[in-house]
């Protein structure tokens, strides 16, 4: 339960929503404002309209019954068909007219304006004069008229000529609807897009956190040891790419537990033929089946001398792949590394009746290399085409500069590397021909270092050969910034 609580798809809904909810409300109480001052603009508009209509009224009764006579009766008449309040005043400042008020006659009207002048007591609601409207006959001031909604509020100031009322409630039952209408509608709007947007995140997170929780199924078989295990990958967002991703670092992972396990069984293989020849011949001359003499010490000595080599070949293949490994580099000429070690192994090559040669372009840049081991990588390549090449072949070294690389190739003319064969020939401890002895066919180490040393120096080591064709091994080095 409290998984489910704090997880991501719950904050993800619950986020949403807030964000939603503070959204919504913003914009109801922002149009809820707006609308209730139109309908208060609206509801001042109409005011206006309509006094101005009485203050015409009022001055064509007096124009037809010659004074304010019998204005009382018209002014209740047209206070209760409008509801609106009115009070009306002649020249003299006199009431001669309030709907809210009764009358007793003239001298009722007189006693009223008199209270009205003075603002006494007795009238519980004088009206101040900015709020009456002249009524005029020409140019002739015949009278002043009051009016204001019919209300709680009485007259308020609202304008030039037309009081207000003093709340929202003395609108017309028409506009307050229409003010009452927005906010509802926007308390609807808001509770179903809320509902709707909840919805829709909770689906389209689901797909998302599908994703992940199989990522996070398979992470964990991961580090249980479940080498096999991949995360299931659907489309091409980020969370899909995440799982991509992770499904390379696996495959990177278990290829290389495979090939930590294969080389541990070669290498127990490789050790164990040397350490069984050597027991063979220690048991047979403690048995006097052979003889101490100098062809068992020699055939001994050589079982120890490839144990050493290999020995070495994996000390030093170790210290290459290690993150602590550093290469001492210097300003060296690649031509002159080339020319020596060509050179050295002229006599081997001509032992075995072998053509060697080197060729060198003209003006090859200096390098910034560790000279000590990219001379291990050609006697490496070099040592593998002498021993492959068979009698009146050919050994042919070139060095050459292409666009910003300087590239050494040593061509053979031996029996070539088959073309399925091509792609493991620098894996460790793997020979083409298995069946070689291990005296002549090496350890199947050299050609692995030879490309961690090239790769270390930002290089790139290759292979291209033909079945019954010979050879061609090489390697580029990066030319440096000036």
């Amino acid at each position: 339960m409290l998984r489910w609580r704090f997880g991501l798809r719950w904050r993800l809904a619950l986020g949403f929503a807030v964000i939603l909810a503070l959204a919504l409300g913003s914009v109801a109480v922002f149009t809820g404002k707006v609308a209730e001052r139109e309908v208060t603009s609206v509801q001042a508009e109409q005011d206006r309209v309509r006094a101005g209509r009485i203050v015409v009224a009022l001055a064509e009764f007096h124009a037809t019954n010659g004074g304010w006579d019998g204005v009382q009766r018209f002014v209740d008449r047209v206070s209760f068909q409008t509801e609106r309040e009115i009070v009306v005043i002649d020249a003299h400042g006199n009431v001669v007219a309030d709907s809210a008020l009764d009358h007793d006659g003239p001298r009722g009207r007189e006693r009223l304006g008199r209270i009205f002048r003075e603002h006494g007591s007795e009238h519980d609601r004088p009206v101040p004069p900015q709020f009456f409207a002249p009524i005029v006959a020409g140019d002739t001031l015949i009278g002043s008229a009051a009016v204001a909604p019919r209300g709680r509020g009485g007259f308020v100031p609202r304008g030039p000529m037309v009081p207000e009322g003093g709340s929202t409630s003395d609108a017309e039952p028409q506009l307050s609807r229409f003010a009452d209408a927005v906010a509802r509608a926007l308390r609807i709007a808001g509770v179903a897009a809320g509902v709707a947007g909840i919805l829709l995140v909770i689906l389209m997170s689901r797909r998302m956190l599908a994703s992940i929780s199989s990522l996070t199924v398979a992470a964990r078989e991961l580090g249980n040891g479940n080498l096999s295990s991949r995360a299931a990958v659907r489309g091409n967002d980020e969370v899909s790419e995440l799982g991509r991703a992770f499904n390379s670092m696996a495959d990177a992972l278990q290829d290389s537990e495979r090939q930590r396990r294969n080389m541990v069984a070669d290498v127990a293989h490789e050790l164990r033929t040397p350490l069984t020849n050597m027991q063979g011949h220690i048991e047979a001359v403690q048995d006097g089946v052979l003889e101490p003499d100098a062809s068992t010490m020699d055939a001994m000595h050589r079982q120890a001398m490839f144990l050493n080599r290999l020995v070495d070949d994996l000390r030093l293949l170790a210290s290459t792949e290690s993150r602590d490994f550093q290469l001492v580099v210097a300003p060296v000429s690649i031509a002159e590394i080339v020319t020596q070690v060509g050179e050295s192994f002229r006599p081997r090559a001509e032992t075995a009746s072998v053509d060697l040669s080197v060729s060198l372009e003209d003006d090859l840049p200096m390098l910034e290399l560790d000279r000590l081991r990219i001379e291990q990588v050609l006697v490496n390549l070099l040592d593998n085409a002498v021993a492959h090449t068979p009698p009146a072949g050919r050994i042919s070294v070139i060095a050459e500069r292409i666009e910003d690389t300087v590239r050494v190739t040593v061509a053979d003319t031996g029996p070539g590397v088959p073309v399925e064969a091509q792609p493991y020939v620098f894996d460790r401890l793997y020979r083409v021909d298995p069946s070689r002895d291990r005296a002549t066919g090496g350890s199947g180490l050299g050609l692995t270092i030879a490309r961690q040393l090239v790769e270390a120096h930002g290089g790139a080591i290759w292979v291209n050969s033909e079945e019954g064709s010979g050879s061609r091994f090489g390697f580029d080095l990066p030319v440096a910034d000036s």
